[in-house]
């Protein structure tokens, strides 16, 4: 999908936690939205790269350099003063076995931008999973086609970006938008039926500590941007990752990543590998939208922790119909015992003070372990009215008190975990829990980090805030 179309204004999204209207979201900035013309380099849709002759350079460090190099012919004032696009959620009824469409994308660059659209695959996370969704990007609509005998609700994700190719996903941290240039949004499909009150679905849920410090620091296989590039790429066969200890490779982990929402690293990845003492490592990727990030760092930390940031990240993902999980993903103090209980109660003292009430997934690198100390990981589930997804799936009610501690098979726990709640508006249900360590091997065998990435299969109901 490479041509382009042009938005139009957008209307108000009620459930938007946007202090801008969409009116003056998509008004021009300064005047005349043409104005970047007259800079020279400015007109980045024409402005090309030369190719290169790679030899012996490997192409991921030789892509990165010509990005960043791009970046700095261009002129950072496109980006700057270019801001991000506009995606509203939409909401469609079709016939049983029907076609629907053209419907055009509820989108609008506030700068007057053309934008390119992108819908995943049927069947991939984030794309349709009961019909066929055709996008025309010269007039900014899609076409959707129901699967013959399907009756329900389907859901796609669409990726909204402008037409500028200085999207450096890096310099997100300080200019605020996340992903760049991009935006995302829901389209929900009602097939065979009307509006309902609720929306109901699945995604997948996936923690991972991607063992992001540089050379020589990190302790997994080497290269570590070869593998970190690969596990980007793995992560597409889920609906969201929140990965741990994303220090000095995120570039990396992005270039084959086709999550469209995805959180800003701090600092920006231009800075790497030096700005791995000022990063807490941790991301967000996900095919939902993800909005209101905060970043928290821990009040105590001991040795070797101290030397990088750590903490916990706090956003929300939006939900087909309007309504927003609140999304937790934490890498506490190796070592367990009172620093790392002390980080967890700090966690548990925030979810107390902003998720009151709400829907709830806790995700990250824990440090501990039941069989170590079951008070610390009970209490903190007890007083934030949690439920450990491995705990639930396999072991039914009873915490096990000493299980084994492998990296492979999921009877093993692994300090990696997922806790949830249930909220207003939201109901969640984890379905099923699975070790995923086997699909993160090289072609050798070996782990491609020194973590095992745990997934939780969550069924969720949403109230529709469109119909309320």
């Amino acid at each position: 999908m490479t041509t382009h179309a042009i938005g139009s204004a957008a209307p108000t999204d009620p459930s938007s936690s946007s202090t801008d209207s969409p009116v003056d979201a998509c008004s021009p900035l300064g005047g005349s939205a043409s104005s970047l013309a007259a800079i020279p380099g400015a007109s980045v849709p024409q402005v090309g790269v030369r190719q290169v002759d790679p030899g012996s350079i490997p192409d991921d460090l030789l892509n990165a350099l010509i990005d960043f190099l791009a970046a700095v012919r261009n002129g950072l004032v496109p980006i700057i003063e270019n801001r991000t696009p506009v995606a509203n959620p939409q909401q469609v009824s079709v016939p049983e076995g029907g076609t629907v469409g053209p419907v055009r994308f509820d989108a609008c660059d506030p700068d007057g931008n053309r934008m390119t659209f992108a819908v995943r695959e049927r069947g991939a996370p984030g794309g349709p999973q009961h019909g066929i969704v055709t996008v025309d990007q010269r007039t900014a609509s899609f076409i959707y086609t129901a699967d013959p005998g399907f009756v329900g609700t389907d859901t796609f994700s669409v990726n909204v970006s402008d037409d500028t190719s200085l999207h450096v996903h890096g310099l997100a941290g300080y200019l605020g938008p996340f992903h760049g240039h991009d935006d995302v949004a829901t389209v929900t499909v009602f097939v065979g039926n009307t509006p309902t009150d609720t929306i109901s679905g699945d995604f997948s849920m996936l923690t991972y500590n991607i063992a992001g410090l540089p050379f020589p620091l990190s302790s997994a296989i080497l290269p570590r941007f070869f593998y970190t590039k690969e596990i980007g790429k793995r992560l597409n066969a889920y609906y969201v990752a929140n990965v741990q200890e994303d220090f000095a490779y995120h570039q990396f982990l992005i270039k084959k990543s086709k999550m469209p929402s995805q959180t800003p690293p701090e600092p920006p990845t231009l800075l790497w590998p030096i700005g791995v003492p000022f990063s807490d490592g941790l991301n967000t990727l996900s095919e939902f939208k993800v909005q209101r990030l905060d970043r928290q760092t821990w009040y105590e930390c001991t040795s070797d922790n101290c030397l990088t940031l750590k903490g916990f990240t706090y956003s929300q993902m939006r939900l087909p119909g309007g309504d927003t999980v609140d999304v937790y993903n934490l890498h506490t103090n190796t070592g367990g015992g009172p620093t790392t209980n002390a980080n967890l109660a700090q966690v548990a003292n925030y979810i107390q003070q902003n998720s009151a009430g709400r829907a709830v997934i806790v995700t990250g690198d824990f440090n501990a372990r039941y069989s170590d100390d079951q008070s610390a990981l009970l209490q903190f589930a007890q007083v934030n009215g949690l439920t450990d997804a491995w705990v639930q799936v396999e072991h039914g009610p009873t915490t096990p008190p000493f299980a084994p501690t492998c990296m492979v098979g999921n009877e093993c726990e692994l300090l990696d975990k997922i806790f949830y709640r249930s909220g207003q508006g939201v109901t969640l249900q984890a379905v099923s829990y699975g070790n995923e360590a086997p699909k993160f091997f090289n072609s050798k065998g070996e782990p491609l980090s020194d973590h095992s990435p745990a997934v939780v299969g969550f069924h969720y109901v949403a109230d529709n805030v469109a119909v309320r």
